[in-house]
């Protein structure tokens, strides 16, 4: 792709994050510039005038000289007047721009595949795109208040220029404009790229330091504090090296402009005097020559800062409409055996070939979905036909649980099997136990179940098949609480309400915490159910995170709950109890069990428990039956396996 046709691609874009009316500004903004650039040459015009016809006269009062500064003053704030409502409109139409351009951000990443989690820092991601919205944002903004402004202001002087002043004076006002052009291109193309080096340098940096800060109890409990701020004094000293042959050369060829202008300035005095000396002009004239000339120095001076950000914000906004471009995760995705989900799916693969981007990027692009699908977040085609898709799709009929020649492996490691020839039936209302050592597959098995991974082989919930359903449906009748729950940075009230689509009443909220047996905790903290939790609930213990987590799940009361380690961080009696109130569940709902678990006495109570090496079942059968079989589970049991 061409540079015209790919700058072409980023406005179509960018103008596609703006409502009709916010685009329609844009003529309005173009008016003004226009406006503003008449007015700017009339300072010039009238010194020139007040010289010439004024000052000249032998006879010169105040009163005649009022009106001509009256003039001049009335000019520049109307100009200003003009230019603070093109701000206006700009700023307007830009943070219109972030706003959408940040929403349709968040629905790209919230819905693009684990796999490109995997393979990218969680702040390298927030670091990319924050700046990436920001040179986004920006683009708007340098063309309408910096770059367009300057043009127009230059083309006006221009035309200023070769209308009053003499044409060797005009000639030579003129040519500062190649000489400093070329040293304006001779400083971009040496300094290419280092912006968007330095800023990927900054990137990698934040990510380091938010997976420093994740991990700061373990840096703190090593004393490897000294260590880590060695490595990051280490990789700053290289930026600031960068940074510094960069400013260096800035500081070179800023200097040859200034020069340029100097000498410029110096030329066009002296022939303005000479001709003013010769009577060939006035020295009205002389004074309207200079004051055109800086108003093309100026921009000129500028024009290497416009340009230079420009294109930085050109590489940033295609960081940033790639990643709208992220595939889409196949849990969002129809099923590809319907004649509807197909012609959705060919639809939206179509248009994605048309728009994707051949720039470089800097964001790791995760597999393709298997259906060959990149699906762009900002696709509005694209998500009322998923939407159709799944308006037609129901939720399974039953919630039991049929699992026939299951096989995964990540797709980044595709020769590493994680999970081999996997059978299994769950009848609906059973309590199932899933017990193995580290690394076995039991946390993936239940990924695959609840498919956040999609695996070869077939997986049926109710007699349906999962691929034909919705991530809506799923989230209706499966909830899943891992050993590590999430918790927002919000009142305890709303992280117990969250994920509901209704509205939950507070009691409904208080029986869910009696349940989870963190009731009683909550009433002792400040504020009650108002209390706030820090981000990732930093401010209760581990005990308490799980307690919240698993009040979600009684107060959604789903058809298949799905538990990884959930009460791992409990004490005895804490477990104990939840886990009455978990059969109750069962009983009462007729709610599908499956619990993952090292602690052994968890599973007790198991209508089956099944075992698992090596992405494998290996054994099957009730506790008792089991702790009395040698095996795995009867190792586990004894502690001789972990």
């Amino acid at each position: 792709m061409d540079k015209t046709t790919y700058r072409k691609k980023i406005w179509k874009n960018i103008f596609g994050l703006l409502p009709a009316k916010q685009k329609l500004r844009f003529l309005w903004i173009l008016l003004i510039l226009v406006v503003s650039a008449v007015l700017s040459q009339l300072t010039p015009l009238a010194v020139g005038y007040l010289t010439d016809h004024v000052l000249a006269s032998q006879d010169v009062s105040f009163a005649s000289v009022l009106p001509v500064l009256l003039l001049i003053l009335l000019v520049n704030v109307a100009n200003e007047i003009i230019k603070v409502a093109r701000r206006l409109i700009v700023e307007d139409t830009a943070t219109q721009a972030e706003k959408t351009a940040r929403q349709r951000a968040a629905a790209s990443l919230l819905k693009a595949p684990l796999s490109y989690f995997r393979g990218n820092m969680t702040g390298n991601i927030h670091g990319r795109l924050n700046r990436s919205l920001e040179g986004t944002v920006k683009l708007i903004k340098l063309l309408f208040m910096d770059f367009a402004p300057a043009v127009t202001t230059g083309l006006a002087a221009v035309v200023t220029i070769f209308l009053r002043l003499p044409l060797p004076v005009a000639a030579l006002v003129i040519l500062v404009i190649p000489v400093g052009t070329f040293l304006v291109f001779r400083q971009i193309s040496t300094q290419k790229g280092i912006r968007v080096e330095l800023m990927e340098t900054r990137a990698d940096m934040d990510g380091t330091m938010v997976e420093l800060l994740g991990g700061i109890e373990t840096i703190r409990t090593l004393d490897s504090a000294q260590a880590e701020e060695d490595r990051i004094l280490g990789r700053s000293e290289q930026l600031r090296r960068k940074e510094m042959r960069h400013h260096k050369a800035m500081a070179f060829y800023d200097c040859l402009k200034f020069i340029n202008e100097a000498v410029f300035s110096v030329l066009v005095i002296g022939l303005s005097v000479l001709l003013a000396s010769h009577k060939v002009i006035s020295i009205g004239t002389v004074l309207t020559a200079y004051l055109c000339f800086t108003q093309l120095t100026g921009p000129l001076r500028e024009l290497h800062r416009i340009l230079d950000e420009f294109s930085e914000c050109v590489v940033l906004a295609n960081d940033y409409f790639r990643l709208l471009e992220l595939p889409t995760d196949f849990s969002y995705l129809p099923d590809a055996s319907t004649d509807t989900a197909r012609t959705a799916m060919q639809n939206t693969a179509e248009r994605t070939a048309q728009s994707a981007a051949s720039t470089q990027t800097g964001f790791v692009q995760p597999p393709q979905n298997p259906a060959g699908i990149s699906t762009a977040s900002n696709d509005p085609l694209n998500h009322k036909a998923m939407r159709n898709v799944y308006a037609q799709q129901a939720a399974p009929a039953a919630n039991d649980i049929r699992i026939r020649k299951v096989c995964f492996a990540y797709p980044e490691k595709q020769d590493q099997p994680i999970l081999s020839d996997i059978n299994l039936e769950i009848p609906s209302g059973a309590f199932l136990g899933i017990a193995g050592p580290s690394g076995c597959g039991k946390s993936t098995l239940i990924k695959v179940i609840d498919k956040l991974e999609q695996a070869q082989g077939e997986v049926l919930l109710g007699g349906q098949a999962l691929s034909a359903l919705s991530r809506a449906a799923l989230a209706e009748n499966i909830a899943l609480v891992p050993q590590t729950p999430f918790l927002i940075a919000d009142t305890i009230y709303n992280n117990i309400c969250y994920g509901m689509k209704r509205v939950v009443s507070p009691e409904e909220v208080k029986e869910a915490a009696q349940k989870a047996n963190i009731a009683a905790d909550i009433e002792r903290f400040p504020g009650k159910y108002d209390f706030p939790i820090a981000e990732g609930g930093a401010n209760l213990s581990g005990g308490q995170r799980q307690r919240i987590a698993l009040a979600r799940i009684f107060l959604r009361r789903p058809r298949i709950l799905i538990l990884d380690e959930a009460t791992s961080a409990l004490d005895n009696t804490s477990e104990k109890l939840i886990q009455s109130e978990i059969e109750k569940l069962k009983e009462e709902c007729g709610t599908t069990v499956l619990s993952i678990a090292h602690r052994l006495s968890t599973l007790k109570n198991c209508d089956e428990i099944i075992v698992m090496d090596k992405g494998r079942i290996v054994q099957k059968g009730k506790y008792d039956e089991l702790e009395a079989t040698p095996g795995i589970f009867r190792d586990m049991a004894l502690g001789i396996l972990k």
